[in-house]
Protein backbone atom coordinates (compact mmCIF):
# COMPACT_ATOMS: atom_id res chain seq x y z
CA UNK A 1 0.00 0.00 0.00
CA UNK A 2 2.86 2.29 -0.33
CA UNK A 3 2.95 5.27 -2.67
CA UNK A 4 6.64 6.05 -2.62
CA UNK A 5 7.62 5.32 -5.83
CA UNK A 6 4.62 6.44 -7.79
CA UNK A 7 4.86 9.34 -10.16
CA UNK A 8 3.38 12.39 -8.47
CA UNK A 9 1.03 12.70 -11.89
CA UNK A 10 0.34 11.37 -14.85
CA UNK A 11 -0.94 13.40 -18.08
CA UNK A 12 -4.72 11.34 -19.16
CA UNK A 13 -5.45 14.25 -22.00
CA UNK A 14 -3.90 17.68 -22.61
CA UNK A 15 -4.34 20.05 -25.70
CA UNK A 16 -3.35 24.00 -26.03
CA UNK A 17 -6.24 24.92 -23.36
CA UNK A 18 -6.41 22.15 -20.95
CA UNK A 19 -4.75 19.13 -19.17
CA UNK A 20 -6.81 16.18 -16.97
CA UNK A 21 -4.21 14.69 -14.67
CA UNK A 22 -4.65 11.50 -12.50
CA UNK A 23 -2.98 13.30 -8.88
CA UNK A 24 -1.33 10.73 -6.98
CA UNK A 25 -1.70 9.99 -3.05
CA UNK A 26 0.67 12.15 -1.02
CA UNK A 27 1.03 15.45 -3.12
CA UNK A 28 -0.28 18.48 -2.19
CA UNK A 29 -2.88 20.37 -4.85
CA UNK A 30 -0.94 23.68 -4.46
CA UNK A 31 1.88 25.57 -2.31
CA UNK A 32 1.31 26.02 1.39
CA UNK A 33 4.21 27.15 4.05
CA UNK A 34 5.47 23.89 4.21
CA UNK A 35 7.23 25.04 1.06
CA UNK A 36 6.82 20.84 -0.30
CA UNK A 37 6.45 19.70 -3.60
CA UNK A 38 3.23 20.35 -5.33
CA UNK A 39 0.85 19.82 -8.39
CA UNK A 40 0.92 23.31 -8.95
CA UNK A 41 4.82 24.12 -8.86
CA UNK A 42 5.21 20.86 -11.07
CA UNK A 43 2.53 21.85 -13.76
CA UNK A 44 4.36 25.56 -14.34
CA UNK A 45 7.47 23.63 -14.88
CA UNK A 46 5.70 21.27 -17.07
CA UNK A 47 4.05 24.16 -18.87
CA UNK A 48 6.98 25.85 -19.33
CA UNK A 49 4.81 29.46 -17.73
CA UNK A 50 3.38 31.10 -14.48
CA UNK A 51 -0.17 30.73 -15.11
CA UNK A 52 -2.02 27.30 -13.92
CA UNK A 53 -5.79 27.35 -13.56
CA UNK A 54 -6.93 24.95 -10.82
CA UNK A 55 -10.41 24.20 -11.44
CA UNK A 56 -10.81 22.21 -8.43
CA UNK A 57 -8.50 20.66 -6.00
CA UNK A 58 -8.18 17.24 -3.94
CA UNK A 59 -6.50 16.92 -0.44
CA UNK A 60 -2.81 15.60 -0.14
CA UNK A 61 -3.91 11.98 0.20
CA UNK A 62 -6.26 12.05 -2.15
CA UNK A 63 -5.92 10.47 -5.59
CA UNK A 64 -7.00 10.55 -8.86
CA UNK A 65 -8.83 12.81 -11.76
CA UNK A 66 -7.88 16.66 -11.90
CA UNK A 67 -9.02 18.80 -14.58
CA UNK A 68 -6.35 22.14 -14.70
CA UNK A 69 -7.01 24.93 -17.67
CA UNK A 70 -3.26 26.24 -19.20
CA UNK A 71 -5.26 29.26 -20.21
CA UNK A 72 -7.83 32.43 -18.27
CA UNK A 73 -10.43 31.89 -20.86
CA UNK A 74 -10.54 28.07 -20.13
CA UNK A 75 -10.72 28.50 -16.58
CA UNK A 76 -12.98 30.90 -16.47
CA UNK A 77 -15.85 28.79 -18.77
CA UNK A 78 -14.67 25.70 -16.31
CA UNK A 79 -14.99 27.08 -13.26
CA UNK A 80 -18.30 28.28 -14.60
CA UNK A 81 -19.48 24.83 -14.83
CA UNK A 82 -17.97 23.79 -11.68
CA UNK A 83 -20.50 26.18 -10.16
CA UNK A 84 -23.68 25.60 -12.05
CA UNK A 85 -23.23 21.59 -11.77
CA UNK A 86 -22.49 21.13 -15.38
CA UNK A 87 -18.92 19.65 -13.74
CA UNK A 88 -20.09 16.07 -12.91
CA UNK A 89 -17.36 14.78 -10.23
CA UNK A 90 -17.58 11.11 -8.86
CA UNK A 91 -15.40 9.49 -6.62
CA UNK A 92 -14.76 6.32 -5.47
CA UNK A 93 -13.89 4.95 -1.54
CA UNK A 94 -13.68 2.82 0.78
CA UNK A 95 -15.74 2.52 3.63
CA UNK A 96 -15.91 0.67 6.96
CA UNK A 97 -18.92 -2.05 7.42
CA UNK A 98 -21.58 -2.94 4.85
CA UNK A 99 -23.78 -0.22 3.12
CA UNK A 100 -26.64 -1.58 2.10
CA UNK A 101 -28.19 0.57 -0.83
CA UNK A 102 -27.82 3.60 -2.33
CA UNK A 103 -28.57 6.80 -0.61
CA UNK A 104 -28.18 10.98 -0.56
CA UNK A 105 -27.06 12.22 2.26
CA UNK A 106 -27.40 15.75 3.23
CA UNK A 107 -25.61 17.36 6.05
CA UNK A 108 -24.46 21.34 7.83
CA UNK A 109 -21.54 21.28 7.92
CA UNK A 110 -19.00 23.88 9.91
CA UNK A 111 -14.88 24.35 9.38
CA UNK A 112 -12.39 25.44 11.65
CA UNK A 113 -10.25 26.78 9.86
CA UNK A 114 -7.32 26.82 12.94
CA UNK A 115 -7.72 23.46 12.88
CA UNK A 116 -8.85 22.56 9.05
CA UNK A 117 -11.39 19.96 10.71
CA UNK A 118 -14.95 20.07 9.91
CA UNK A 119 -17.87 18.69 11.46
CA UNK A 120 -21.60 18.25 11.19
CA UNK A 121 -23.76 20.67 13.14
CA UNK A 122 -27.29 21.42 13.22
CA UNK A 123 -29.11 22.97 10.40
CA UNK A 124 -28.60 26.99 10.64
CA UNK A 125 -25.84 27.33 12.57
CA UNK A 126 -24.18 29.96 12.10
CA UNK A 127 -20.96 29.72 9.38
CA UNK A 128 -22.12 26.64 8.26
CA UNK A 129 -22.81 25.41 4.87
CA UNK A 130 -25.14 22.71 3.27
CA UNK A 131 -23.29 19.50 2.25
CA UNK A 132 -25.23 17.06 -0.07
CA UNK A 133 -23.87 14.17 -1.97
CA UNK A 134 -25.30 10.51 -3.71
CA UNK A 135 -23.86 7.88 -2.58
CA UNK A 136 -24.04 4.30 -4.30
CA UNK A 137 -22.26 0.68 -2.84
CA UNK A 138 -20.40 -1.23 -5.40
CA UNK A 139 -19.14 -4.31 -4.06
CA UNK A 140 -18.10 -5.35 -0.76
CA UNK A 141 -14.79 -6.97 0.83
CA UNK A 142 -13.33 -8.30 4.07
CA UNK A 143 -10.28 -6.50 4.93
CA UNK A 144 -8.00 -8.06 7.74
CA UNK A 145 -11.50 -9.63 8.73
CA UNK A 146 -13.29 -6.07 8.70
CA UNK A 147 -16.17 -6.24 6.54
CA UNK A 148 -15.84 -2.97 4.06
CA UNK A 149 -17.82 -1.04 1.46
CA UNK A 150 -16.65 -0.44 -1.91
CA UNK A 151 -18.77 2.75 -2.73
CA UNK A 152 -19.09 5.69 -5.80
CA UNK A 153 -20.09 9.49 -4.92
CA UNK A 154 -21.19 11.77 -6.79
CA UNK A 155 -20.82 15.49 -5.52
CA UNK A 156 -24.08 17.78 -5.48
CA UNK A 157 -22.09 20.30 -3.35
CA UNK A 158 -18.21 20.67 -3.04
CA UNK A 159 -17.22 21.18 0.76
CA UNK A 160 -14.35 20.87 2.80
CA UNK A 161 -13.59 17.04 3.61
CA UNK A 162 -17.10 16.86 2.66
CA UNK A 163 -17.03 12.60 1.74
CA UNK A 164 -14.76 12.08 4.87
CA UNK A 165 -16.96 13.95 7.22
CA UNK A 166 -20.51 12.77 6.24
CA UNK A 167 -19.30 9.04 5.82
CA UNK A 168 -18.44 8.85 9.44
CA UNK A 169 -21.59 10.87 10.02
CA UNK A 170 -23.50 7.96 8.73
CA UNK A 171 -21.07 5.58 10.39
CA UNK A 172 -19.25 4.70 7.46
CA UNK A 173 -16.03 6.49 8.30
CA UNK A 174 -13.42 6.03 5.76
CA UNK A 175 -11.12 2.97 5.92
CA UNK A 176 -7.27 4.57 6.93
CA UNK A 177 -8.78 7.89 7.76
CA UNK A 178 -6.66 9.47 10.82
CA UNK A 179 -9.30 12.70 10.95
CA UNK A 180 -12.36 11.03 10.76
CA UNK A 181 -11.76 7.25 11.00
CA UNK A 182 -12.39 5.09 13.62
CA UNK A 183 -9.06 3.35 15.07
CA UNK A 184 -10.00 0.20 13.65
CA UNK A 185 -10.51 1.35 10.29
CA UNK A 186 -7.40 3.39 10.70
CA UNK A 187 -5.08 0.21 10.46
CA UNK A 188 -6.59 -1.03 6.92
CA UNK A 189 -4.66 1.64 5.09
CA UNK A 190 -2.40 4.17 5.53
CA UNK A 191 -4.12 6.94 3.78
CA UNK A 192 -8.02 8.10 3.47
CA UNK A 193 -9.41 5.40 1.17
CA UNK A 194 -10.50 8.24 -1.52
CA UNK A 195 -10.15 8.40 -5.46
CA UNK A 196 -11.02 10.88 -8.01
CA UNK A 197 -12.72 8.28 -10.48
CA UNK A 198 -15.06 10.33 -13.13
CA UNK A 199 -14.67 14.00 -14.61
CA UNK A 200 -17.38 14.84 -17.09
CA UNK A 201 -17.72 18.75 -18.56
CA UNK A 202 -17.91 20.45 -21.53
CA UNK A 203 -14.68 21.41 -23.35
CA UNK A 204 -14.41 25.18 -22.85
CA UNK A 205 -13.79 25.61 -26.26
CA UNK A 206 -14.71 23.41 -28.38
CA UNK A 207 -17.84 22.61 -26.77
CA UNK A 208 -17.33 18.56 -26.69
CA UNK A 209 -18.92 16.33 -24.20
CA UNK A 210 -15.25 14.89 -22.34
CA UNK A 211 -15.72 12.11 -19.96
CA UNK A 212 -12.38 10.42 -18.06
CA UNK A 213 -12.53 7.47 -15.83
CA UNK A 214 -9.96 6.09 -13.41
CA UNK A 215 -12.20 3.64 -11.70
CA UNK A 216 -8.50 1.93 -9.21
CA UNK A 217 -6.98 4.27 -7.31
CA UNK A 218 -2.70 3.00 -8.33
CA UNK A 219 -2.58 1.66 -4.37
CA UNK A 220 -5.34 -0.42 -4.51
CA UNK A 221 -3.78 -3.55 -5.25
CA UNK A 222 -6.58 -5.18 -4.04
CA UNK A 223 -8.95 -4.19 -5.95
CA UNK A 224 -7.45 -4.72 -9.40
CA UNK A 225 -9.76 -7.31 -9.77
CA UNK A 226 -12.86 -5.27 -9.79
Amino acid sequence: MAHENIKPFETIFEDQHLIVLSKSPGLLSQGDISGEENLVDLLRAYFGRNYVGLIHRLDRNTSGLMIVAKRSKSAERLTEQLQNGTLVRKYRAILEGKLDSPATWKHSLLKNEKTNEVRVVPAGSPGAKTASLKVTPIQYFLISGDEVTLAEFELETGRSHQIRVQSAAMKHALIGDPKYGTARGKNLFDRPALHSSYLEFEHPMTKEKMKFESLVASDWEFLRSI
